[in-house]
């Protein structure tokens, strides 16, 4: 993963540990308000989620390493996390950084470390889901604005 900017890292660039922590509060605010994607998140603490995704972000944008959770790729293999859920996130962390005043760059830089993992995350289909565990479920939410025949 590219982390340099210039001579700086992405971290750097985009004001460092405070500016993660201010983007994913104001992204998880949105992601837990949201009525579809909001139903992935209703089992976990949102404040653990926030600052789970910051210490990796900082990781991910050349910062201090002290993230110590699962990677992305083993973290969702169990739930179905479609084309469509993946472009909506992507549509609230847009909203987000923008909120937080992060600058184009920033941005851009950001938003292109997100998107090299959704190759990873997003399946086709249900049946692409694993378990991580044997008793885990899949984990699927229909997006509850679409209206089944």
């Amino acid at each position: 993963m590219v982390t340099k900017f210039g001579e700086s890292t992405i971290f750097d660039l985009i004001g460092g540990r405070p500016t993660l922590e201010k983007v994913h509060k104001i992204f998880y605010d949105k992601i837990y308000a949201h009525p579809w994607i909001g139903q992935y998140f209703k089992e976990i603490q949102q404040d653990i989620i926030e600052i789970q995704q910051s210490d990796f972000m900082s990781q991910a944008m050349g910062g201090p390493a002290i993230y110590c959770g699962k990677l992305p790729i083993p973290a969702h293999k169990h739930m179905f996390i479609s084309d469509e859920l993946f472009e909506i996130r992507t549509q609230l962390l847009k909203e987000s950084l923008n909120e937080a005043k992060v600058d184009e760059n920033g941005q851009a830089a950001w938003l292109k470390i997100d998107q090299a993992f959704k190759k990873g995350i997003c399946k086709q289909f249900k049946s692409d889901c694993t378990l991580r565990f044997n008793t885990d479920e899949i984990i699927d939410f229909p997006n509850p604005e679409k209206k089944t025949a």
